[in-house]
Parts: structure tokens; C-alpha cells; sequence
């Protein structure tokens, strides 16, 4: 059996996006900001700023392309949701305020969001997600809803974005436990956007993220003679995958159909399955390619040879997987097993 920590690691510094060390995306923001806080209304009421998203769950991967970065920031405004019955009224004081300085400006469904070219080939986005308090309690509500939305279309949604990224940053009590919790679901979300490119409702990164928090387990061993951890990701993403196999259940469908689904809820409100939007047909794929990932896992898991085990892996990773070269490994061992010490 090859040992691949030390692969493993290496293509987490590959795809691994630290917003930290990215100051483009950073200088956008604070512009973008200043911006808003220039142009608002004066009937708006003032909003404070937090982020969501991978950025604040740190668990963000570089895109494929390697040509798009985007950051999700919060805007919560001080007013009741009651007194604003249409949420794109809000909206709309954060989409106007954006358009006097930017063209490239949409408003979504769910956020709005300002795309702009960076230097190089690199493209850059945020979104902001609009939200109100609540007249009753402490509750947020996110506005929903397009310039053309018809009233069906449109709503104040309950959410708690601040405590679901709470959840997700501070999950697990030991930092290193955590540190390869966060490595495994960049892992997964790599293979998704590999797998899955250009799919219409693919398996989202945020519910790949949330499932971890139900499916995944720490893997490792202890060197007595160190005193530390060894850390194992094959092993951790081997039983995250298996045990999300397992979490598939059959279901009626809205037409009368049994299928199966993987049902993933939000553990915060609106508490909602963020796979329901799948369809039958695109979970039997999305249950496929999990099947196809694991036998992958398993083939190297069990090789000698380093080089054939990484192929493998590189089948569903993609070519930022690493793989030596024969000359390398003429012993047909991996390198010797190292503590992990990465960043996450």
C-alpha cells in the first residue's frame, strides 16, 4: 500500500484559494463598499457588513479556469422586513448605488453582483446578499428576488448566514482534526467542478460542505515516537464518500416515481434540502460519479506503486494532482509518512 499524504498535500496547495494573500479580490471589495456607502439612499438606513460563503468558512478552491474569483459579502440592514413587503425595493438600493460606478452589475435571484475584469486573464466578482432584521426577534431575512420578478417570484426568506458559517469554520474541537475536514471538502468540491463542468444543478460546494458536517470523519494515526498525528485523506475522503452513498434513501417522486436522492438540509433556516432542485435523472449521476470516485479511492488505496495510485486519483481530480515520476518511486514505495502540518 503507497502512502499519498504527502500528494494529497500538495494538491491542496494547488487548489487551495486564500483570499488572505489576494489582494486584488480584497482592493475590489473595499472599492465596491466605499461605493455603496457613497451612493446609498438617504432613506435606505444604515447596514453593517459580514462575509459568507467559502471566504469565511475557509474552504475556498481556485476555479478550473483559474480566470474567475468571487467573494460573498453580507449587507445587514437596519429596518424590519414588514415595512419593505417587496424585497427588491432593498435590493434596489444596493443595485443603483453599484450601477453609478460599474456597468457590469446584475441583480439575482438571491444577491447582487458586480463582475469586473482584473489584471491578466483574471476575472473578478461579488455578490451581495441583501438581508433585514426582524420587527419580533433577532431573526434575518434575505431578499429574494429579480428586477422582473412578479410577486410570485419575490420574498423575504429566513436565514441565518451568520451561524451556518460559524458552524462550518469552528466544526470540530481539534484545530487539526479540522484543518483536514476543511481539506477534504476542497478535495470534493475540485472533483465536482471537474465531474460535473458546465451541468446544469450540480452538486453545489455548499452542499458538499454541509454534508461533511454530518458525513465526515477524521482519519489518522498516532506516532508514539513524534507524539503527533498522521494524517490519512485518502482514508478521510474514502468514508466521506462511502458514507454519503450510504445516506442516499428512496423517495416518491412529484411525478409518482421511486428514485433515490441524497438529502442534504441546511442546519440553519430556511432549514431547507439544498439538492432539491436536482432532478431524478441528475441525482442517478451525481450517485454514479460518487460510486466512480470511491472504486477510484479504493483501487489506490490498495496499489504499491505511488505512480498508478495517483493516476487514479488524477481520473476524478483532475491534472493539479500530482503525479511522480516513475524514476521516483523505483522502489514502487511513497515517501516516507509526515506529520501535516498545511495550512487550512
Amino acid at each position: 500500500m503507497a502512502n499519498l499524504q504527502s500528494y494529497f498535500t500538495s494538491f491542496h496547495d494547488a487548489i487551495k484559494l486564500d483570499y488572505d494573500d489576494n489582494k486584488e479580490l480584497r482592493d475590489k471589495r473595499d472599492e465596491l463598499l466605499e461605493i455603496l456607502k457613497e451612493n446609498m439612499p438617504s432613506d435606505a438606513g444604515s447596514f453593517s457588513i459580514f462575509h459568507q460563503g467559502s471566504y469565511a468558512m475557509h474552504t475556498g478552491i481556485k476555479s478550473l479556469d483559474r480566470g474567475d474569483y468571487d467573494i460573498d459579502v453580507g449587507l445587514l440592514f437596519s429596518i424590519s422586513n414588514v415595512d419593505y413587503p417587496n424585497p427588491v425595493t432593498v435590493k434596489k438600493w444596493v443595485y443603483d448605488a453599484l450601477k453609478k460606478k460599474y456597468e457590469n452589475v446584475e441583480m439575482k435571484q438571491p444577491c447582487v453582483s458586480v463582475k469586473f475584469e482584473g489584471e491578466g486573464e483574471r476575472n473578478y466578482h461579488v455578490d451581495f446578499a441583501v438581508y433585514a432584521d426582524s420587527d419580533d426577534d433577532n431573526d434575518t431575512f434575505l431578499a429574494r428576488g429579480k428586477l422582473s420578478s412578479n410577486a410570485e417570484n419575490r420574498c423575504w426568506e429566513e436565514s441565518d448566514p451568520k451561524t451556518l458559517v460559524n458552524d462550518i469554520k469552528n466544526h470540530l474541537s481539534d484545530s487539526k482534526d479540522r484543518e483536514q475536514f476543511r481539506r477534504t471538502i476542497r478535495y470534493l468540491k475540485r472533483w465536482k467542478d471537474y465531474k460535473f463542468k458546465g451541468q446544469v444543478n450540480r452538486p453545489t460546494g455548499i452542499g458538499l460542505t454541509v454534508a461533511a458536517l454530518t458525513h465526515f470523519q477524521a482519519k489518522s494515526t498516532h506516532d508514539w515516537f513524534s507524539n503527533t498525528k498522521m494524517y490519512n485523506d485518502l482514508e478521510a475522503l474514502e468514508n466521506f464518500a462511502q458514507n454519503m452513498l450510504n445516506a442516499f434513501v428512496w423517495v416518491m417522486s412529484e411525478k409518482g416515481e421511486w428514485e433515490q436522492r441524497l438529502r442534504v438540509y441546511l442546519p440553519t433556516p430556511p432549514y431547507n434540502d439544498i439538492y432539491a432542485k436536482m432532478t431524478g435523472n441528475q441525482m442517478i449521476d451525481f450517485k454514479e460519479k460518487l460510486d466512480c470516485l470511491l472504486e477510484k479511492i479504493q483501487k489506490a488505496k490498495n496499489e504499491t506503486d505511488p505512480v498508478a495510485a495517483c493516476k487514479l486519483l488524477e481520473e476524478e481530480f483532475g491534472d493539479d494532482f500530482p503525479v511522480p515520476e516513475e524514476s521516483a518511486t523505483a522502489q514502487k514505495r511513497g515517501p516516507a509518512i509526515l506529520a501535516d502540518h498545511s495550512s487550512a
